[in-house]
């Protein structure tokens, strides 16, 4: 039976981690915290955003689509990286939602500033180890992803320093990264769709289009882009914070409230 413990250290859920926990949770404080959540994922996505939006508010011609595709050339693993700092700003607001307070915008923001060169730091060597993985095989990236999948959060929270923050995202998905790979997988599926719809409203039908037409559709397409970047974004953040909450509860028994001390 699911037993539910309410008092001073919040709420403990005797229940394994499980994808749909995660992702039940994750949807649940994604949602109620969205405008927060969404204009702060805009801001640490602002190195995306202006390049983009000064193309977009340009002339459309052959030249703006070179620098577009330059842009995606790198956009993959720089997303990663913005998503990561997100993260760093938005795991105050998901403990705080976690042990039923409401977290300022202020504060997010407080944080994540206080946070970021450590984050960057984790960042980084992220980004090499599961480019190393990539360097290697397929399979070793994906797994080395998931391994260090809550390192920006245990930096934001324990401050254990860039390699105890991956350290400390080793230990606490052992066991659980398949979990952690199937919950990814279902938000990799979420983000394809919302790439098709955006694909499909901005662009319709552009293999039969002229290139003027084409050229006149892009700036709408960029921009709708640029909005579904964010709001993945903002939820692949929020569903970090959760597993790392979830991680350490299973693991170690940790309560949001205990880890709301932190912040203190």
């Amino acid at each position: 039976m699911l037993g539910i413990e309410l008092g001073g250290k919040g709420f403990v859920m005797n229940e394994q981690f499980t994808i749909g926990k995660v992702l039940g949770t994750g949807f649940r404080v994604w949602g109620k915290n969205f405008i927060p959540f969404f204009v702060i994922t805009a801001m640490v996505y602002l190195p995306l955003i202006i390049p983009l939006a000064i193309i977009a508010q340009g002339h459309m011609d052959i030249a703006a689509v070179l620098r577009i595709a330059d842009i995606s050339k790198f956009s993959v693993a720089f997303i990663l990286l913005l998503n990561i700092m997100a993260g760093a700003a938005l795991t105050y607001g998901v403990v705080m939602d976690l042990q039923g307070q409401r977290a300022s915008f202020g504060a997010c923001i407080a944080t994540g500033i206080r946070r970021f060169l450590p984050a960057l730091g984790v960042a980084l060597l992220s980004a090499l180890c599961i480019g190393v993985g990539i360097i290697g095989v397929f399979v070793g990236a994906v797994i080395v992803y998931c391994m260090l999948y809550v390192s920006t959060q245990a930096s934001v929270i324990e401050k254990p320093g860039i390699i105890g923050a991956l350290k400390r995202s080793r230990f606490l998905t052992a066991g659980y990264r398949v979990q952690i790979f199937g919950m990814l997988f279902v938000l990799g599926l979420i983000n394809f769709a919302a790439t098709k719809l955006v694909e499909n409203i901005a662009l319709p039908d552009a293999a039969h289009m002229t290139q003027q037409q084409v050229f006149a559709k892009l700036p709408a397409y960029i921009y709708a882009d640029l909005l579904r970047a964010v709001l993945v974004g903002s939820l692949m953040s929020v569903m970090a914070a959760v597993t790392y909450f979830y991680l350490r509860q299973e693991k170690e028994g940790t309560s949001a409230a205990e880890l709301g001390q932190v912040f203190a």
